[in-house]
């Protein structure tokens, strides 16, 4: 038998999902920073759903995701099979876990399950997922995420209907599920002017450029060496060039580290992440490579060395290090933020208002504030520094006043809420055919799209007579779809 237990705020997310699942919303997407264990929570679930004879497919879009929850499973003694390219697969299992990838090839291969789970859901948009929901489309569907959009913004409203939210950072902070952390960035940033912006990222050409200058790398690593001397740290790079380079001044300067990519040997790379594990290795350097679900406590630093646009990827990215150690209890990360990723997105513990409503415009982002007195950080609203008590100009357009040296770091106040609640917030998307006629004129849909979105929340033939009249369509289409509803629910 398991020894894991569920957490209260682990109970009231399932209970509520369950509910949402209970009043028709059969998409729903589970909102919880990293270290909630998003990957227990949808395990109970599957377990209960086991117990009841359902099928379940839980899937991932990365090799070390199915691994990592595999362990999870094994732990909750849920049997389950693999379907990915390095294993047989075992079709008759009710619980498969499962590469994106591999089960997009597969699904004419499988029976509909009763429950899809997809991790990381935030990817759900592209048509490789797509093509996994439009195979299944009788399951009830929850996507896990920390972050519930994508870039520019882009909500996840065209598959979900109903969001149900965990606890905010701070709150995982106070009851220990995360450790508390200390953010350095520079007062004056890596000039990105001449770096183009390319489907709302910055040019991974253009960035190397910048970022290979040998005065930033030695200055990422004698910050290493102040801030963070001989603990383990992860350090996320512009490309696989620049990696490597980062790499070799760390083995220069005498610090044990190694370059990783996707396109290093399985093997190789599984023995990198075992020495970074043990500590024979403290840098372990990537792009891209070790963010989502990647787990490992010991990891006490990260370094941020990649200015990005996306929320998503600087989250995933700056929280690697909060992960409690069981044997450093008073451990506190450090996130060394060379390209002030902080003033693009908040700092790692920022409360974002999700939201499943489609973005009619998409509102500038505020930026924190930097307090030119002391150094603290505070929300864009705040009109007098907390920590000092400096009254913000009204004319201050969050632009950095400072005359530092723009290779120093200073250490930036992190505060954080003492809220211990663990209330479960609930949001839905839109569900009546006037609010999607609304966002069709908005998009420029065509009238097609407002009809079938619509008939998903169909529960009677004046709800299809309704969706008629909102489309210009006849009363005996009205018929036929409630026909196809009540067939479909036998």
């Amino acid at each position: 038998m398991t020894d894991i237990k569920l957490r209260p705020y682990q109970r009231n997310f399932i209970d509520a999902v369950r509910d949402e699942f209970a009043h028709n919303h059969k998409r729903v997407v589970g909102v919880a920073p990293c270290g909630a264990g998003k990957t227990i929570m949808t395990g109970w679930m599957i377990k209960e759903s086991l117990r009841r004879d359902k099928r379940s497919i839980f899937f991932v879009h990365r090799h070390e995701l199915i691994e990592q929850t595999a362990k999870t499973f094994s732990a909750l003694d849920i049997p389950f099979g693999i379907i990915s390219a390095d294993f047989k697969m075992q079709p008759e299992i009710p619980v498969q876990i499962a590469s994106v990838q591999a089960l997009a090839r597969r699904v004419d291969c499988l029976t509909e399950p009763d429950f899809l789970i997809c991790d990381e859901c935030h990817h759900i948009l592209a048509n490789t997922y797509k093509k996994i929901l439009d195979a299944f489309p009788h399951a009830y569907l929850l996507g896990v995420t920390a972050t519930p959009q994508r870039m520019g913004g882009i909500t996840l409203c065209d598959i979900f209907s109903s969001m149900v939210q965990s606890l905010s950072v701070d709150e995982l902070i106070n009851l220990g599920n995360l450790t508390r952390f200390n953010y350095f960035a520079p007062a004056i940033g890596v000039d990105l002017h001449n770096v183009r912006v390319k489907f709302g990222e910055f040019n991974n050409d253009d960035l190397e450029r910048v970022m290979d200058d040998k005065k930033i790398i030695g200055g990422i690593v004698d910050n290493y060496q102040k801030l963070a001397p001989d603990k383990s740290a992860i350090c996320y790079c512009v490309n696989v060039r620049h990696s490597k380079s980062v790499a070799d001044a760390f083995s220069r300067a005498g610090i044990p580290a190694a370059h990783c990519d996707g396109e290093t040997p399985k093997q190789t790379r599984a023995t990198i992440v075992e020495d970074f594990r043990r500590g024979k290795l403290k840098v372990l350097c990537n792009a891209e490579l070790f963010g989502e679900g990647f787990d490992v406590p010991r990891c006490q630093a990260v370094i941020l060395a990649r200015p990005t646009q996306s929320l998503t990827l600087y989250i995933q990215q700056a929280m690697r290090s909060m992960r409690p150690d069981p044997d450093d209890p008073n451990k506190v990360a450090i996130i060394i933020d060379h390209v002030q990723n902080y003033l693009r997105h908040g700092l790692p513990n920022e409360n974002h208002d999700w939201s499943l409503e489609p973005n009619f415009a998409e509102e500038k982002k505020r930026k924190p504030r930097l307090c030119p007195n002391c150094n603290s950080v505070v929300p864009y609203k705040i009109k007098f520094c907390p920590r000092c008590g400096y009254q913000f100009p009204v004319a201050d357009k969050n632009i950095i006043d400072t005359d530092e040296h723009s290779g120093e770091l200073v250490q930036l106040d992190v505060h954080t809420q003492k809220n211990k609640t663990t209330e479960t917030v609930i949001k839905h998307s839109f569900t009546k055919p006037d609010e999607f006629l609304a966002v069709a004129k908005l998009r420029n849909y065509k009238i097609g799209w407002v009809a079938f979105q619509s008939l998903k929340f169909a529960q009677s033939y004046d709800d299809c007579l309704r969706i008629a009249e909102i489309c210009g369509y006849k009363r005996g289409w009205a018929w036929h779809k409630w026909q196809e509803i009540s067939s479909a629910q036998t």
